[in-house]
């Protein structure tokens, strides 16, 4: 069943249960090229796939990556890293994640929130309020989604190195 608006109680502004209808396509197709301009020279080998809300960029393992994702019914675009490999996967490297949460926030910023998510997937991610999907916004959120890779990239690195460790010691 569709929901249904709520009227607003001043004119002009969106009911709650409003759902928005913006063409996000274009804004989506428009960001890898300058997300991999303001990556580092380490980081470019970085491979990307997009949709019509949300585009991912990914290194060896597609079920490992960030993601810029539109969420129509609340208005916010989410930019993070979603871990959606096997549970014990996510786990060990939300877990690693989890111990450097301080450091990540104090680069980052206070709005990243780690957290369990559907089906054992963990995404690390914060979320920003958009009107308008244009160049500035383009401009923008491949900056920060560049940001977000610079930082987390190389720890998630780390920590699947010592997950390869960890399953090779298991299999002895």
């Amino acid at each position: 069943m569709p929901v249904r608006p709520v009227v607003p109680d001043r004119p002009g502004a969106r009911g709650r249960n409003e759902r928005r209808f913006i063409r996000t396509a274009g804004f989506f197709r428009a960001l890898p090229a300058p997300v991999l301009a303001a990556l580092p020279a380490r980081l470019k080998d970085v491979s990307h796939r997009v949709r019509s809300s949300q585009a991912q960029w990914f290194y060896d393992d597609p079920s490992l990556h960030f993601e810029a994702w539109w969420h129509p019914n609340t208005g916010r675009l989410e930019l993070g890293l979603h871990l959606e490999a096997a549970p014990a996967t996510n786990d060990r490297i939300a877990a690693g994640l989890a111990r450097q949460l301080l450091m990540i926030k104090a680069r980052l910023g206070e709005r990243i929130d780690l957290e369990p998510w559907d089906r054992g997937w963990v995404r690390l991610y914060e979320t920003h309020p958009v009107e308008v999907f244009d160049a500035t916004r383009v401009k923008v959120t491949a900056t920060r989604i560049a940001e977000l890779i610079g930082v987390i990239w190389p720890m998630c690195q780390e920590l699947r190195k010592s997950d390869a460790k960890i399953r090779l010691a298991e299999r002895e």
